[in-house]
């Protein structure tokens, strides 16, 4: 007989089991205001969790004494049920989160959680088949109705959590042109603003120089058009939240970009009557990004997390936002969320060139020659952070 592969998965990944195994311990889903503080009150019952197996469909339901467990195979419909205690469920939460605070690195085994796991007829860190991270059949404190619901869930334990994961094709592409002509040396300026903060460097030495940075497109097509469906003005106007978070030393987190961004209007807003034109725009983003949409994923503006957001807050405590809670969830991404730099992919040895690491491939941050033009390339990612400044 085969032995099973040990299951493994990062933070993010075993932060779903964690949740899995909290709210059906606590019986409860507290709800969030925007800085991320459960309201007093304010919470939904936990009736059952519903999860997908290779071979099962799960129900995990929970009663006054104990989690009943329905499991029904898919093949052949046969039905296998046992009673677990909620108190193993408390326990092994309460473990898995001690690994998750510790534990350094990009992938864990965690065999004593895997253990109980298999008891529960749990075989894959990740719920099978779905884009929510979760699916769990509430009672609304709203009107008392029940319903069943998907949620995505962040974790913020040891690490912000990503919001808006990087990639080659999440490059924003800026043409550089100059006023006049000028004896440009192109690799002696790379090797020369290769220094901390080299984006930042480049791009004002640039300005110094006397170059234009307009935006030029998306390396993703797939992104642009994405951003395109959300707002037919979001791929400019991230093109210009992310060069001023360059330019401007200390605006890397979102709120205060677009703080800068209703400043200087950059898209000529009519901002006579004080609209948030790039607030709403900037929010809108933020939200479709939390709930599921990805660079290079055609998104339609369906949300498979139908319920909203799980937040694993680094206390351990689980908080969410329901869609009914929809303006402290923006309230919440807006303030909590920054403009992320990866790794550029050069080196001291090569500044200007990538680094043969596929570890590394965004490729971005320097100025290149392209058809006797030149360019440069900024990487869009976003970052959740706990603790939320204005």
């Amino acid at each position: 007989m085969t032995k099973n592969k040990a299951l493994s998965g990062n933070k993010g990944e075993w932060s779903e089991i964690y949740t899995f195994f909290y709210v059906l311990a606590h019986g409860k889903l507290d709800v969030a205001d925007e800085n991320l503080n459960a309201i007093p009150g304010e919470y939904y019952k936990i009736l059952e969790i519903l999860r997908n197996e290779a071979k099962t469909q799960n129900r995990y339901i929970r009663q006054l004494d104990c989690i009943h467990v329905f499991l029904t195979n898919n093949q052949t419909g046969q039905i296998e049920q046992f009673d677990m205690s909620i108190n193993d469920f408390e326990k092994n939460s309460k473990l898995l989160f001690s690994y998750l605070k510790s534990k350094k690195g990009r992938s864990f085994q965690f065999p004593d959680i895997e253990k109980f796991l298999s008891e529960i007829r749990v075989y894959s860190v990740k719920d099978v088949g779905h884009k929510r991270d979760i699916t769990i059949k509430i009672q609304d404190f709203h009107c008392g109705l029940q319903q069943t619901l998907g949620f995505s869930i962040k974790s913020l334990i040891g690490q912000a959590s990503t919001l808006f994961n990087p990639g080659p094709g999440t490059n924003f592409i800026y043409k550089i042109s100059f006023k006049e002509p000028v004896l440009f040396d192109l690799e002696r300026f790379n090797r020369e603003t290769y220094v901390n903060d080299k984006i930042h460097v480049r791009l004002t030495k640039l300005e110094e120089m006397g170059a234009t940075i307009e935006f030029a497109g998306i390396q993703s097509n797939s992104l642009y058009q994405n951003l395109r469906m959300i707002d037919g003005d979001l791929p400019m106007i991230l093109a210009h939240a992310l060069l001023i978070r360059y330019k401007y030393k200390g605006l890397n987190r979102v709120n205060r970009c677009v703080q800068k961004l209703q400043e200087l209007n950059p898209m000529n807003y009519d901002l006579t009557q004080d609209r948030p034109f790039y607030e709403y725009k900037i929010k809108r983003f933020l939200q479709d990004a939390a709930m599921g949409m990805t660079p290079e994923t055609i998104w339609t503006g369906f949300y498979d997390a139908t319920g909203g957001q799980i937040i694993v807050k680094d206390s351990g405590d689980v908080v969410c936002y329901h869609i009914y809670e929809q303006n402290q969830f923006l309230n919440f991404l807006f303030n909590s969320t920054t403009f992320e730099q990866p790794s550029t992919s050069e080196d001291e040895n090569n500044p200007g060139n990538p680094e043969e690491n596929p570890n590394k491939p965004y490729q971005f941050g320097w100025v290149y020659e392209k058809n006797g033009d030149y360019f440069i390339k900024i990487n869009l990612q976003i970052r959740m952070r706990e603790k939320t400044k204005r």
